[in-house]
């Protein structure tokens, strides 16, 4: 005895009122939003504390760009 089956082979057209689904990346725009604020604090004061300010919105924005690159499998993927 043959096997049939019915295949559905027309898929319904999808609504025309779709948006576009973007979603913001929140986890990076906490990391930017914070290092808006301590850069605003290492601009208005002076000294080592300018400097140890201006350190963390470097390390604050390193956060932002890590959260926001894909990861990789780095080496692990390396066979010889």
């Amino acid at each position: 005895m043959p096997f049939i089956a019915y295949v559905h082979a027309h898929e319904p057209d999808p609504p025309d009122d779709r948006r576009a689904s973007w979603e913001p990346n929140w986890r990076v725009w906490r990391w930017l939003l914070a290092a808006v604020v301590v850069a605003y604090g290492s601009a208005r004061t002076s000294g080592a504390l300018a400097a140890l300010l201006t350190m963390a919105v470097f390390v604050l924005i390193c956060q932002a760009a890590a959260e926001a690159i894909p990861k990789g499998d780095g080496l692990r993927a390396y066979r010889q």
